[in-house]
Parts: C-alpha cells; structure tokens; sequence
C-alpha cells in the first residue's frame, strides 16, 4: 500500500515537472523575435549624412580665374590701349550701351537770304544789224553808251558765243517740308550787278524776279539738322537775263550813215547784249549744309531756258537758312 502510495506521487511530480517545462518552453518560443531574411544595401554614412546635411552656397567663381594669361594692372594706362584695368588684371571694355535713337526735330519751316550768280549761254552771227536788234533779242551799244544803229558790212556784223557772267541777284527765300522728301519754296531776288540795258524803243531791264521751286530730297528728310541733304528741284517763274559779249563791227562805207549817228567810224568794238526772258523753267540739284540747331547753307545749280525771247542761262545760287 505504501510502496503503491509512493509509485503514484512520483508518476504526479513527474507530470507535474513535464507541464512546466513544455509551458517554458512554448513561452520562450513565443516571447522571441521573428527575423524575416531581406537584402538590405547599406550606404556609407558619410554619403547618407553629406546629402541629409543643408548644402553650403558656393562663393561666386571669379570670371578672371578662368583666364590666368590676363596682364597685370593698376590702372588702365598699364593695359595695352584695348583692355581696361578691372580687379588687378587687363580685361576687355564693356560692350558699349547703343543710346536710343533721338527723333529728328528740324524745323518744317525755313527763311534764307542769299545771292545767285546767272551765268548767261550766248550765241548768234551778225547780232548788230538792225533786223538782229529789232526782231533777233539782240542790242548793241557803242562805247559812248548809246546803241548802235549803223549798218555793217556783210559777214562783219559780230558773232558771239560760249558762257558769260550775266545778273549778280541778291535773294530772300521761303521753305516748307510738307513730307520727309518733299519741300516747297518760293524764291525772291533783284539783280543789281549785270543789268542790260534799255533798248532805243524797248522796254526797261527787269530787275526783279520771283519763282516757285518744288524739290525731292534724297537724304531722310527735308532740310535735316542732322545730315547733309540732297535734293533735285524745279522751278518756274519771272527772270530776264542779259548776257554781254564784246563784237568788232565794220562800217559799210556805201551805206548812208543815219541821221541821229553820222559818227560811226569804219570799224568799232561794240558790247552786244543777248536779252532773253522774262518766263523761265529750270531744274537743278542742290545740297543743303546744317551747321547745328536751326541753321545751315543752302547751294543749287540750275539749268534755265527762258522765253518768250529764248536763252539758256547756268544758275548758281548760295544762301544762308534759318529755322524758324
């Protein structure tokens, strides 16, 4: 009884034994981390930390590092005339700033006072018989001033021709720039060098004169303060011109002398006048010279062919512009 008493302890600890170790066991295993394989590239720390880090802004790089040739300097004198001293070393100059373009502001309208030179084309044979000085424009005078009224013999009646200085005019003259190209202007003069003289019967010289010109100019625009400008022109209007040439005449003994001049000797030097006029047409070309501001000079030089009594005469002309 006791012996059986003893067997079924020993049976009850040992199960007893047996349950704690498998509950420590199952606990153990319960309270133990699960590892799960995974391939992990670890990065340097270094690199992880360097790009985590706050980047530092970098100084500016020195343009004058990047080109160590550059001379040395402490002014621009020290430089080869081209560069210019920057920071200690020569450099290139700045790139010249282009300065916006200023609005031409010339004025549209101009007053000139000036003087015009006529410059007379002559020509005719026999000018100093009576029907050449009745009918032909031409007249003749003699050394005491009065005009001739003799009779030469034939084929010694004077021949002239070529370019003579005829009227020397004082002018006073008006211009509007009515576009960029085109300007208008009227022109008034008096000649008082190279007036002709009245025929015995005829009409008194003409000594005024007045036109109206119209011009295209080649430069950008009329009367520029700017630029030198060019132009051509037209021009129409009231002018006589005389032009003078110096004849021998001889007298023809056979002829009877007239009764207001029985003193014509057998020959004599007359001045024989060409009188041509008094409506013109002309054209030319002309340059116009600013001098700053709102004034310049004004040249031109014209071809004239006048009529009813038909010359051809060269027209130079010089005045001096004010912009008003």
């Amino acid at each position: 009884m006791t012996r059986e008493r003893t067997r079924e302890m020993l049976q009850a600890l040992l199960a007893g034994l047996l349950v704690c170790l498998f509950a420590r066991g199952a606990s153990a295993q319960a309270s133990k981390p699960h590892v799960v394989e995974q391939d992990v590239t670890l990065e340097d720390e270094s690199d992880a930390d360097a790009e985590s880090a706050p980047k530092k802004k970098q100084p500016p790089k020195d343009e004058d590092e990047d080109e160590p040739d550059k001379l040395s300097c402490k002014a621009d004198p020290d430089c080869d005339g081209k560069d210019v001293c920057k920071k200690g070393l020569c450099v290139p100059p700045p790139a010249a700033r282009a300065e916006p373009a200023q609005p031409d502001s010339s004025p549209a309208f101009w007053l000139a006072v000036g003087v015009i030179q006529d410059l007379a084309i002559v020509s005719g044979s026999q000018v100093c018989t009576q029907a050449s000085q009745v009918s032909g424009g031409f007249t003749c005078i003699r050394s005491s001033g009065s005009q001739y009224h003799g009779t030469p013999l034939p084929g010694a009646a004077g021949d002239i021709g070529g370019i003579t200085f005829a009227a020397t005019r004082m002018t006073l003259s008006s211009y509007l720039r009515i576009a960029d190209s085109i300007s208008l202007g009227l022109r008034l003069g008096y000649a008082f060098l190279g007036q002709g003289p009245r025929p015995d019967g005829g009409n008194n010289y003409l000594a005024f004169s007045a036109e109206a010109q119209g011009a295209y100019w080649f430069s950008n625009r009329a009367f520029s303060t700017k630029v030198v400008g060019t132009f051509i022109e037209l021009s129409t209007g009231l002018a006589q011109v005389d032009g003078k040439q110096k004849v021998t005449v001889k007298e023809d003994p056979a002829a009877p002398p007239p009764v207001s001049q029985t003193d014509n000797p057998s020959q004599q030097t007359l001045d024989a006048y060409q009188k041509s006029g008094a409506g013109f047409a002309g054209a030319g070309f002309g340059l116009f010279l600013p001098f700053g501001g709102a004034s310049g000079l004004i040249a031109d030089l014209r071809v004239i062919q006048l009529f009813p009594s038909s010359g051809t005469t060269l027209s130079l002309g010089v005045s001096g512009a004010l912009g008003l």
